[in-house]
């Protein structure tokens, strides 16, 4: 009877100490909303994308900013404390026909964004996360 019941206290605890794992990782590592307002030379960026990228850990996150210059990206599992680096670039479109793209494709426009902004090494724009939950970071670019 005592070994019945050891033998099946062992088949319940010990799937569910398998299953919850050894650590917390979701505690080191909390989701950050990162939202804010992109303007080039103090107007509203229009048709662009912006993407943040951890130097820590090399996980990166875009989103193409809206008529008023606005976007909102989320981190699942933010670096905190970590300075992230920042591109803008033109805005990333998603093609659903990848065989009409290649017969016609699309004529690239001509970016009002100044080229320096499309490296992390020449954008100058960075911000730093402090904490979980909503984090605002607002860019003015400047063409010249």
């Amino acid at each position: 009877m005592k070994f019945r019941l050891l033998y099946l206290t062992a088949c319940c605890f010990i799937p569910t100490l398998l299953i919850s794992g050894c650590g917390s990782d979701t505690d080191s590592r909390p989701a950050v909303e990162i939202k804010g307002i992109v303007t080039l030379d103090g107007s509203p960026l229009q048709e662009a994308s912006i993407q943040f990228t951890s130097p820590k850990t090399g996980e990166s996150a875009y989103a193409n900013l809206d008529a008023n210059g606005q976007y909102s990206i989320t981190f699942p599992k933010a670096d905190i404390g970590s300075v992230y680096e920042i591109t803008v670039t033109p805005p990333v479109v998603d093609e659903q026909n990848a065989m009409a793209l290649a017969e016609q494709p699309k004529e690239k426009a001509a970016s009002k964004i100044p080229a320096k902004y499309a490296s992390r090494t020449s954008s100058g724009l960075t911000t730093q996360i402090e904490q979980a939950g909503t984090h605002e970071a607002n860019f003015d670019l400047k063409s010249k």
